[in-house]
């Protein structure tokens, strides 16, 4: 989006009720840049796609294992979705699945040490990715909205 287009949509936005798409199109440009750019990244240096490494960061930052149930819920994937991410994950060895201790009838998902691997240096790469986004702003800017978007965050769940 050019800025003389931005500008046009605040100079004109905040007159009546849709004021708060004055909010959401400032996320959204920003989820869609950080998301397109985090896609390019990951396909490029790791071939895989976003549902993917999210699966992924799920399974790390979670325990390292989990049930598919808890992963989807975790990724907010369709269990149709998942079977076929977990497949695919499996078959690059990024993933394994072990039986349940609890329920011999169910297998969890297990992150495999190369999938760790996988995620620390994706992480690494997002993060640099990210910072460049956001170093415009000083730290008591990014504390605010760390705790705004934390607290929009919280409400939707």
């Amino acid at each position: 989006m050019k800025k003389e287009h931005l500008d046009n949509c605040y100079k004109n936005i905040f007159k009546d009720e849709r004021e708060v798409f004055g909010l959401t199109l400032p996320i959204t440009l920003v989820y869609k840049q950080l998301f397109n750019e985090a896609s390019i990244l990951l396909q490029k240096e790791f071939n895989l796609v976003h549902s993917e490494i999210d699966v992924l960061l799920a399974l790390f930052f979670n325990g390292k294992i989990m049930t598919p149930t808890a992963l989807y819920e975790a990724t907010l994937f369709s269990s149709g979705g998942m079977t076929k991410l977990l497949k695919k994950l499996e078959k690059r060895e990024l993933i394994t699945r072990i039986p349940s201790s609890k329920d011999k009838r169910s297998m969890l998902v297990k992150i495999t040490p190369e999938g760790e691997i996988v995620v620390e240096k994706s992480l690494k790469l997002l993060l640099q990715k990210d910072t460049e986004v956001f170093e415009i702003l000083d730290d008591e800017e990014r504390e605010v909205l760390f705790g705004v978007l934390k607290k929009l965050v919280y409400s939707l769940v």
